[in-house]
């Protein structure tokens, strides 16, 4: 496996150089994010890991000119404890790196194995994704007509699931989400510890809506967008309070199946389900469970994601009612939400 590193700290690379070098990658190095772009007008690495805080272009800009040139998979490594570099990292993830990762210290850290352990693990993984950058305009923002009737006239909460590239697909949809959504709304996205203020100040400021990370037991409100904390999985009570889990060793936490099928089971079809880009297959099963229940179930139309295999391993198993680019989920979600809010006012057909 080729991997290039991208860092300005001579100490870090060779550090990474080394670890790598002994897991057998074939490794080279860029200084700066303009030495990067020079190597790879020659070279073609299958993963890049890249620093964010480096003089001339930062991590954010040289991930963004990357993947428009090369749709290649970064993955951003940077100080979690630097709020500066931690921002940054979030809109490297914008941008389109597919993950985010603590940088280790150095072989004395006590978390120095950790950290090494899950960057070679996500390394190994993402070097094998396939990224296909192409213009996906959404012609209009009109929802298409549901292909059944929602079983719920008034759904009472919106369910969200992302994983790799989630943070693209996060900001085409809940960009064009207006501020009255009338349910509370659960996000479940894939996102390394340490992470998640910067990853939740992200989320607050490409959209309208309240964004905070949920307590066990507080009741969720109607337009608030609510986070598990790390190492949770996050659920609902048929009273539409938030219901916490910690881990057990699963594969994925936040896990996207726990949440839908939490949801299906407190609130059947007075829900909506949203699977989007990740790789995998968690989602499927649960938004298939909340598909049975009745609920309006969707998932990211597969051309429009940065990774496809989360949203189409929900479509393989019919699981999804409707399939649509974020931004006509956005308008789908839109649509329903003022239909709702003029039966609750008893302004409809006004």
């Amino acid at each position: 496996m080729r991997v290039l590193i991208v860092d300005d700290s001579p100490v870090l690379r060779m550090l990474l150089r080394s670890v790598f070098e002994d897991e057998g990658f074939e490794v080279r190095e860029a200084d700066s994010g303009e030495q990067a772009l020079r190597l790879l007008e020659g070279y073609r690495p299958d993963i890049i890991t890249m620093d964010v805080h480096m003089p001339g272009m930062n991590g954010y800009e040289t991930t963004a000119r990357i993947l428009e040139l090369y749709a290649l998979p970064v993955v951003v490594v940077t100080a979690s404890a630097n709020a500066y570099a931690a921002a940054t990292a979030m809109h490297a993830l914008e941008a389109g790196a597919l993950a985010v990762l603590e940088k280790p210290q150095g072989p004395e850290a006590a978390n120095f194995k950790q950290l090494i352990g899950a960057l070679v693990r996500t390394l190994r993984s993402m070097a094998q994704v396939k990224i296909v950058r192409r213009p996906r305009a959404v012609k209009t923002l009109t929802a298409a007509p549901l292909r059944a009737p929602l079983s719920s006239e008034s759904p009472k909460l919106v369910a969200i699931a992302a994983s790799a590239g989630g943070p693209v697909a996060l900001k085409a949809l809940l960009s064009h989400l207006s501020a009255q959504q009338p349910w509370p709304l659960l996000l479940a996205q894939h996102i390394s510890v340490g992470f998640l203020g910067s990853f939740r100040d992200w989320l607050a400021s490409v959209c309208s809506l309240s964004v905070s990370i949920a307590e066990h037991g507080q009741l969720l409100q109607p337009g608030g967008l609510y986070l598990p904390p790390d190492g949770s999985h996050l659920g609902v009570s048929a009273e539409l309070r938030a219901q916490l889990q910690g881990s057990n060793g699963e594969l994925y936490c936040p896990s996207a199946d726990h949440l839908f099928r939490n949801v299906a089971q407190r609130l059947g079809n007075q829900a909506i389900g949203i699977q989007l880009s990740g790789m995998g297959r968690d989602g499927a099963e649960g938004l298939a469970e909340l598909h049975r229940c009745g609920a309006l179930t969707i998932a990211q139309e597969p051309t429009s994601a940065l990774i496809d295999a989360m949203p189409r391993a929900a479509i393989k198993l019919q699981a999804a009612r409707q399939v649509l680019p974020p931004e006509a989920i956005a308008a789908l979600l839109n649509s329903i939400a003022l239909r709702s809010l003029s039966r609750s006012t008893g302004s409809e057909g006004d």
